[in-house]
């Protein structure tokens, strides 16, 4: 009782060694030197919450340097900021690196779910742990969800620590609010809890201030009020950058900046979310193609009127969409694919045609896609792969990076293992019944949150925040790229492809060319750091202001 976590960690290695990683539960990283081995011990947990990155050079025995963040490595001088070229492709076409993959040569990530040990006989790398859908689970509806609930709330509880002041990042959905209303239980109606949210009035497809101020009511919290549609996504961004460690896919990572800023500046040291919990519970529309499979038109045909009553679909475009499509055979579907790609269609548009030959991302995209087909008829199968993929940790190190800045620690208690493992193994009509996508967890959480939160279909779609403020605030700065810019981009990037999109957002802003612009952007001022050795590339000050008020 009391222990550190560093303190159980050396204390489960002394009695297991390496397999005592595959007991630890929670978000974590480390290294540890074990001198009766002569070894030195590194690992990383399931899922990649917490980031750990090392760099290796031969010669005279070796030479390993190892740290949470890139830019700790580049006070070895034989460490190089030398971009790779891999990553820059992968960024521009909008797709997350593999496991170990990072924006530099040289430099790699220990990938989730792995333990290294370095020794006199070299390295060893293994993989400890592998999310696996186990078999199905069977039972009442009340006894599934309630099970849900358990370890949603043994997860919560996990992660507090005594004495630590507590915050959720609430947006006004049922991921975030389930959280509120875990922890309001947990600490007891007297325990202050802050709610950091932001608000959009002047952008109403994003705002859910109608939501979030039920859930503040309904879980007695503080709620900070921020307007989410008077920031600038690009205020800052070489600061952004260097807590990065470069290039990042987050494009919303600018509210979340104003979130934890605020948190910090409240006093928050916990900060609890509900941060991709949709993928987690997974919305289990692929149950529809498991009833065509299966022959089970009557139920089909309840089903998908169900989903486009309560979506505002017809019902032609739910079957087109969710059952015939994904209903042919997956062989079938990929030579499609193979004659629009030969077409020239679907290819990224943004990185050069050089880059995507050289790098075979159309193959890549192609196996990615041939998985994606192979599981579109199975809710479990497609469950798994949205779980596995690549961009989710990197969207935790992101988070992680940019919360450790202001001194909190993020806490994402649906990726709990336990809760993963539940939430995969429910039955397809857990995930998707009546028309309610992410059945099983609003059942779970009955009386939990606001029933018009646990009863919501619709959900914002961040990016045209994105899309308008760049727009509004960085006009000029997006026109840097055909200027001073073009240098550093020119020689990655298909040009044309970048006027376009200019052109286009120009006459009508769309998420799809604001995205474009946004990572041609970002590129150019990481490229630019780089070549300076300054900008991003030194520490930047920490703001002390926060951020805009409601």
């Amino acid at each position: 009782a009391g222990a550190s976590p560093a303190e159980l960690i050396a204390a489960a290695y002394r009695l297991w060694g390496a397999e005592s990683v595959g007991r630890l539960e929670g978000e974590f990283a480390f290294a540890l030197w074990d001198p009766d081995r002569g070894c030195l011990f590194l690992s990383r947990d399931g899922f990649g919450v917490r980031p750990l990155y090392y760099a290796w050079r031969d010669g005279a025995g070796g030479e390993l340097a190892f740290a949470s963040e890139i830019k700790g490595l580049f006070a070895f001088p034989w460490i190089a900021r030398r971009p790779s070229e891999l990553a820059i492709t992968e960024f521009l076409a909008g797709i997350a690196s593999e496991a170990a993959g990072t924006p530099y040569e040289g430099i790699w990530r220990l990938p989730p779910g792995h333990w290294m040990r370095i020794s006199a006989e070299g390295i060893d790398l293994r993989e400890y742990w592998r999310l696996e859908a186990g078999a199905p689970l069977r039972g009442e509806d009340r006894e599934l969800a309630g099970e849900l609930h358990r370890r949603l709330d043994r997860a919560v509880q996990r992660r507090l620590r005594p004495g630590a002041r507590v915050g959720v990042l609430l947006s006004g959905g049922i991921d975030s609010s389930s959280m509120a209303g875990l922890l309001r239980n947990r600490l007891g109606p007297m325990e202050p809890i802050e709610a950091l949210s932001l608000v959009f009035p002047s952008i109403p497809e994003c705002d859910e201030s109608r939501f979030l101020e039920a859930v503040v009511e309904y879980a007695s919290l503080r709620l900070h009020r921020l307007r989410g549609d008077l920031l600038d996504p690009l205020e800052g961004i070489e600061q952004m950058l260097y807590r990065q460690d470069g290039l990042f896919l987050g494009y919303n990572a600018f509210l979340n900046t104003a979130l934890y800023r605020e948190g910090a500046a409240s006093g928050v040291e916990l900060a609890f979310d509900g941060f991709d919990g949709d993928t987690v519970v997974s919305h289990g529309i692929e149950r529809l193609a498991e009833l065509g499979k299966g022959f089970r038109w009557g139920q089909l045909s309840r089903e998908a009127r169900a989903l486009a009553d309560g979506h505002g679909f017809s019902v032609g475009a739910v079957w087109k969409a969710h059952v015939l499509r994904p209903l042919i055979p997956a062989p079938l579907r990929s030579v499609r694919q193979a004659l629009r790609r030969a077409r020239g269609v679907g290819i990224p548009a943004l990185p050069s045609r050089s880059l995507v030959r050289t790098h075979h991302l159309v193959e890549r995209l192609d196996a990615l896609q041939r998985r994606h087909f192979a599981t579109a008829a199975s809710v479990r199968g497609s469950h798994l792969l949205r779980l596995t993929a690549p961009i989710v940790s990197g969207l935790f190190e992101g988070v992680a990076k940019e919360a450790g800045w202001w001194g909190l620690e993020p806490q994402h208690p649906f990726f709990d293992r336990e809760v993963v493992d539940w939430c995969l193994r429910l039955p397809s009509e857990q995930k998707y019944r009546n028309g309610w996508t992410r059945y099983g967890l609003r059942e779970a959480v009955r009386g939990l949150v606001p029933e018009a939160v646990r009863l919501r279909r619709d959900k914002s779609d961040q990016s045209l925040v994105l899309t308008r403020l760049l727009r509004e605030r960085d006009r000029k700065l997006l026109l840097g790229l055909f200027g001073a810019d073009r240098e550093y981009v020119a020689p990655y990037v298909e040009w044309r492809e970048l006027e376009s999109a200019w052109q286009r957002y120009e006459a009508a802003p769309q998420p799809f060319d604001a995205m474009i612009l946004w990572r041609a952007k970002i590129l150019a001022l990481w490229l630019r750091g780089l070549a300076s050795g300054k900008g991003w590339m030194v520490r930047p000050p920490r703001p002390k202001e926060a951020a805009v008020r409601n």
